[in-house]
């Protein structure tokens, strides 16, 4: 664990800044022109005296670059999450550049001496196999990183006609617009939410969401001040998104009752991300036990998970194992230390778990190592521990 953060911040950032973007681009850039080199030496014998060894130089700093830039990436997911296409793909292009290193020094060694015609043509096809395999990925992982960062900046005002369907006058009374009325709007396709004093229609950016639509959804119809600002308070990119879909001003008031909401679109209804005051019983806990109805308690509080089981980066399987149990173990074995996971953590607080000795005891505890499909949460438990 502590030599994971150790590693983890030296990766972090340098001069101020994110480390993982000088990483990647060096990596993406020199690698695809490394591997080029390397064939123009396969197919210009003339050229190999003089350019191989500056070709394998260009190899040996592309996979240092490569090795850079996935650390820096893990360590940058730990600030502001991890598009997992971008970070599976980045995952696998450090050994690939390794294996590209390695098939260069044998074709390199294997042309100075005196061998048989048949095993440089194998070792020169195996390192061209490499070239394409490697310039390929390269471009995939650039192509997904670049999306993941701009998709959703340049999303959002494509469409700003959505937002004259229900213009501030047209909703927004004199007194501005109340929780109530904010209620009614609880649904996937119709969206609102109040953060501080203003109400925000999530409707169009539901599906441009980077966390996916589900992290939003459990924030329609309710006063989602305290979850936002648990997740983004001192990010200015989530702000800015999200004042393109202010409506009106927030009225405060008591919400309606919760049958409002479609049932259909929303199968458990969701308490106020800042109602943080309930108690409940271990008991009523252990009834909220399948993916659809998701609760679990984390030392000593109540979380309603079931928006997030779908989200989860690590898996959806890895939040199942915990919903209707105690899931302290399996949170601390899998994240103690990171901020981000217990900052996601605070916006599905639904309250406190009873401290009576016999609610208490007949909650189940989840495994403190909960192990996934295809491995997935085993590789998010080593990212983030």
């Amino acid at each position: 664990m502590a030599q994971t953060n150790m590693t983890s911040n030296l990766f972090d950032t340098f001069g101020g800044l994110p480390l993982h973007p000088l990483a990647v681009h060096g990596a993406v850039v020199l690698l695809p022109l490394s591997a080029l080199a390397l064939a123009l030496m396969i197919f210009v014998p003339k050229w190999r005296k003089n350019f191989f060894p500056l070709t394998l130089i260009g190899l040996g700093l592309s996979t240092i670059f490569t090795f850079i830039a996935k650390e820096s990436g893990e360590a940058l997911g730990e600030r502001v999450g991890e598009p997992q296409t971008h970070e599976s793909l980045g995952e696998i292009l450090f050994p690939a550049s390794v294996g590209l290193l390695a098939l260069g020094v044998a074709f390199f060694f294997l042309q100075r001496g005196e061998r048989p015609k048949w095993q440089l043509q194998v070792a020169a096809g195996l390192a061209l196999a490499g070239i394409v395999s490697v310039s390929t990925l390269t471009y995939f992982v650039g192509h997904s990183g670049a999306e993941a960062t701009w998709a959703s900046r340049i999303a959002p005002y494509e469409a700003p006609a959505a937002q004259e369907t229900a213009p501030a006058e047209s909703v927004t009374g004199a007194e501005g617009i109340s929780l109530a009325e904010i209620a009614q709007h609880a649904s996937r396709e119709d969206c609102w939410t109040a953060i501080d004093s203003t109400v925000y229609d999530l409707t169009p950016y539901m599906q441009q969401h980077p966390g996916g639509a589900g992290s939003l959804a459990w924030l329609c119809g309710i006063d989602g001040t305290s979850a936002f600002k648990s997740q983004h308070e001192s990010e200015q990119r989530p702000a800015s998104e999200l004042a393109s879909l202010a409506i009106g001003v927030y009225a405060g008031g008591v919400a309606t009752d919760a049958s409002t909401t479609d049932p259909a679109t929303e199968p458990t209804p969701t308490p106020s991300a800042t109602a943080q005051a309930g108690s409940f019983s271990a008991a009523e806990v252990a009834k909220h036990n399948s993916a659809t109805n998701c609760w679990s308690v984390v030392n000593g509080k109540v979380y309603d998970l079931t928006s997030y089981v779908s989200s989860h980066p690590g898996g959806s399987s890895v939040i199942k194992a915990i919903c209707g149990k105690d899931g302290t173990a399996a949170f601390s074995g899998q994240h103690a230390g990171a901020a981000r996971p217990n900052n996601t953590l605070d916006g599905f607080l639904l309250g406190t778990l009873a401290s009576s000795a016999a609610g208490t005891a007949s909650l189940q505890p989840a495994p403190a190592q909960v192990g996934g499909e295809e491995g997935e949460e085993e590789e998010e438990g080593e990212e983030h521990d």
